[in-house]
């Protein structure tokens, strides 16, 4: 029994082995449905591993046991980024954790993995575990590109430098960087239309497009009407609505401004 039971397992490592094999292929050429039902099974058939942390590797599998589990992960966690998935990403990262930090050495992807990670919490501002994450890297992780990019990118929101962040699209490490890179542009954009509307009257067309980093005019028009109503294309000319913008330099919003002082000084404490 001891024997087939040694048999068994050995089937169901290569089993994982192959599925793994084929969902590396499906993630890579974008077929998420097929990576999906293909990801359920890999973890159907890790219920049988049994050296997966927080268990000691005590079985003459365990290294390679660990090995496919964290792969997978690490699969599940770019899976999650091509579906444009974040409640997964958290998930998936979270099951990913524990085998980086046992692991003995780092994994190719993980710098990766982890520089997405960072991402998503500038896109949350979840500064103190954005730092947090930080500490538990060494000196050869940060100088990756995938953990400097974010790096950087934070640095430049907290001076304010929104075009820097809008210009660093064009040097994102890799594709699997632009879902949240996205979302992180919008949400600048937004700051930038903000501070736009108060500082102009007007601007030319191009002036605007320009500022907000948008490609076409056809963009800049797109975005107008879905966020901004009270601006008036008039020709060649953006017009800001001027009762607006009276309003906005007239009114310190001075609730706002407190909360979030407080709130930086919150999280400067945790950082500390």
């Amino acid at each position: 029994p001891l024997e087939l039971g040694q048999q068994g397992d050995a089937m169901a490592l290569e089993k994982a082995a192959a599925d793994l094999a084929v969902l590396k292929q499906q993630v890579a050429s974008k077929s998420y449905d097929a990576a999906k039902s293909t990801l359920v099974g890999i973890k159907i058939g890790m219920t049988t591993f049994t050296s997966l942390p927080p268990a000691p590797p005590s079985t003459p599998a365990a290294a390679q046991e660990r090995q496919i589990a964290g792969e997978t992960f690490e699969q599940a966690v770019l899976l999650s980024v091509g579906m444009e998935d974040t409640q997964s990403f958290q998930r998936h990262f979270a099951q990913l954790k524990p085998f980086y930090a046992e692991a003995p050495t780092a994994s190719p992807l993980q710098c990766t993995v982890c520089g997405l990670n960072l991402m998503l919490l500038l896109v949350e501002n979840r500064l103190a575990e954005f730092h947090s994450e930080l500490e538990l890297l060494g000196e050869e992780e940060r100088a990756n590109e995938a953990i400097a990019f974010p790096i950087r990118l934070e640095q430049y929101l907290m001076v304010g430098s929104y075009n820097q962040v809008l210009e660093a699209k064009a040097s994102m490490p890799n594709a699997s960087f632009d879902f949240f890179m996205a979302l992180l542009l919008d949400t600048v954009r937004d700051f930038i239309a903000e501070c736009t509307e108060v500082a102009y009257t007007e601007l030319s067309m191009s002036a605007a497009q320009t500022m907000m980093i948008l490609g076409s005019r056809e963009e800049l028009v797109s975005f107008i009407e879905e966020a901004h109503e009270n601006w008036v294309v008039d020709g060649e000319t953006l017009r800001f609505n001027p009762a607006s913008t009276a309003s906005k330099s007239s009114e310190v919003p001075s609730m706002r401004l407190m909360s979030e002082a407080l709130g930086y000084a919150t999280e400067l404490e945790r950082i500390v």
